[in-house]
């Protein structure tokens, strides 16, 4: 990869005056990049940088999530049966590194990928896929495994993809799946450059090495603060806190307008609100639509919305149906005598729905939202496949609630009470603010309610509900593929995975679920998933809060911004024009 500059002078050099400081677009941001590197990355941050750098084989076009246009590939087909890919892939693509793109670079992608599978990284769907397993080799064959159960796993590997010749690649798959050619849209599947990765100390690509390669943390090699793509910017430089990129001359697309780009990583919000205001930067974040208000006609500055952005985050009430009640402060006294609450308090449905109609949806989209945002009926964006937009919402019913609440638990917990603890990720007050309506509305309802809120920091929150301790708990899910699976499966499914944080275990779900992942019909796939919408909405295992309309903040000068929920930075550099 050539660099004409070191990242610090380059920085300096454009953001100070140098030659190309009038073509520099300027992004601040708050949360670090973790990695570079495709096959670790598995956050929001570091999909900014690598979806710039790396290509997949296809993409999407603009702001559509159910649009694809090629990239690194011109055409695609599937046999019938749903398991077997095959990708014709362009010509005359270099890398940054100079070295030509082939069907050897795919290959290696892929099977790099499933060989590491870390257990922090992003890998896991698309093993799913191509070996039936999300774990990696050492998880999957356990502590006894012999040499013969390793050299078949990774037989089973190279399978995975292979090179009919230098332009056709073909994926074997472990049984049909539906949601493949979204998944290779992830920024796992961005393919890298095999010869420089090998020549920098990655997996050489052999089986004499890769047992070696099982598992490990890419954090402490080559690709991690390096890189080498066929994006339409190449890396300059990264030091943790910044980095910088520049348009890469040999890109086989059209020619990117912008010349560089500097993301700097600046946690303190008023200095990026700063920023924007003075032209210090082109385009920063703001983390919610009170602190948004503050720039609502500052000169300079466009607030770019539209009421089609809604976010593709789902957030959800979760109520626990099988509370670890060892050492758990958050239960009481453990049992239904007004002091506490039992392991089963949230398994009879008209207990979850007595919480439920105490919600009130419009309140939360007026206060929290500042009134850009909409109610959910299901645990499912709006836009994908399968979402009833004809479902009822629960929201604010006092009778209902009261009506479900001395139903619940034969009424005992009418006449006795309870006292319990909700618990949300300190710092997310938009989840602190979603329990709060819940905990004001039930305390008004009956004196014998007593709710507490209390938060947790973001490891121990994650722990703390992983170990089946949280009663009733806010957490999100935000899709690294646009498939309704990728919401429907985790929240709702026996063993998805929310559920050994929420105890669901309901076998209709499950079978729906699983039925709509041995079909590549999108129409039969999308009768599977309103009906899971349908059973969501009786039995309530869990309660969606309102999402927010999604905005971006930019100088007046910054052109052609969409937003891509699928891209972690909402456009790709290449899109935006300075003028």
């Amino acid at each position: 990869m050539r660099k004409a500059f070191t990242g610090l002078a380059l920085a300096a050099a454009l953001l100070f005056g140098g030659a190309s400081a009038q073509n520099t677009f300027v992004y601040q941001t708050f949360g670090g990049i973790d990695t570079l590197d495709p096959a670790q990355a598995y956050d929001t941050a570091s999909s900014v940088a690598i979806e710039n750098i790396y290509e997949t084989l296809y993409d999407y076009v603009g702001e559509s999530v159910t649009e694809f246009q090629g990239s690194l590939a011109t055409d695609w087909s599937a046999n019938d049966a749903g398991d077997e890919y095959t990708f014709t892939l362009r010509e005359g693509v270099t890398f940054h590194s100079g070295n030509e793109f082939t069907c050897a670079d795919v290959e290696y992608t892929v099977e790099r990928m499933l060989v590491h599978n870390p257990s922090d990284g992003g890998v896991w769907f698309l093993a799913e896929s191509f070996l039936g397993t999300q774990a990696n080799a050492d998880s999957f064959l356990g502590d006894d495994a012999t040499d013969a159960d390793y050299a078949d796993y990774f037989a089973r590997i190279q399978n995975a993809a292979e090179c009919i010749d230098d332009t056709t690649i073909q994926f074997t798959l472990d049984a049909p799946d539906p949601t493949f050619f979204v998944k290779m849209m992830s920024d796992v599947a961005r393919i890298v450059d095999r010869d420089y990765a090998i020549d920098n100390g990655l997996w050489d690509g052999t089986e004499a090495t890769w047992r070696d390669w099982i598992g490990v943390n890419l954090r402490e090699y080559h690709l991690h603060d390096n890189a080498s793509g066929t994006g339409a910017y190449e890396l300059v430089d990264w030091d943790g806190e910044q980095l910088v990129a520049q348009r890469y001359d040999g890109y086989w697309g059209d020619t990117p307008a912008v010349q560089d780009v500097v993301v700097q990583t600046v946690d303190e919000q008023s200095t990026r609100l700063l920023a924007i205001q003075a032209g210090d930067a082109s385009r920063v974040q703001v983390g919610d639509r009170a602190t948004l208000e503050q720039l609502r006609g500052a000169e300079g500055v466009t607030i770019h919305e539209d009421p089609n952005w809604l976010s593709t985050t789902v957030g959800m009430v979760f109520f626990n149906s099988d509370i670890n009640t060892d050492n758990n402060p958050d239960v009481g006294s453990g049992q239904l005598d007004g002091d506490g609450i039992p392991a089963n308090f949230f398994d009879d449905a008209n207990m979850r729905k007595c919480f439920a109609y105490n919600f009130d949806q419009q309140a939360f989209i007026d206060q929290v939202l500042q009134g850009q945002g909409q109610a959910l009926t299901m645990g499912l964006p709006p836009s994908f496949l399968g979402y009833r937009d004809d479902l009822p919402v629960y929201d604010v019913d006092y009778a209902a609630a009261e009506e479900a609440c001395q139903a619940a638990h034969g009424g005992a917990v009418w006449e006795n009470g309870f006292e319990f603890t909700a618990t949300y990720n300190a710092g997310n007050t938009t989840r602190q603010a979603a329990l709060n309506i819940i905990k004001d509305n039930i305390e008004f309802m009956n004196p014998g309610f007593r709710m507490n809120v209390r938060e947790l920091a973001w490891p121990d929150y994650l722990a703390y509900t992983d170990e089946g301790k949280g009663t009733m708990f806010a957490l999100g899910w935000a899709p690294s593929y646009a498939d309704s699976d990728y919401f429907l499966h985790p929240f709702y499914h026996s063993e998805g995975f929310y559920a050994g944080r929420t105890g669901i275990d309901n076998p209709e779900l499950d079978a729906l679920i699983d039925a709509a992942r041995e079909t590549v019909d999108a129409d039969e796939r999308e009768d599977l998933y309103e009906q899971v919408g349908q059973i969501a909405y009786d039995e309530m295992p869990m309660l969606p809060y309102p999402s927010p309309n999604e905005f971006i903040v930019t100088r007046d000068n910054v052109q052609g911004v969409y937003l891509n929920p699928m891209y972690g930075g909402q456009f790709l550099w290449k899109d935006i024009v300075l003028d």
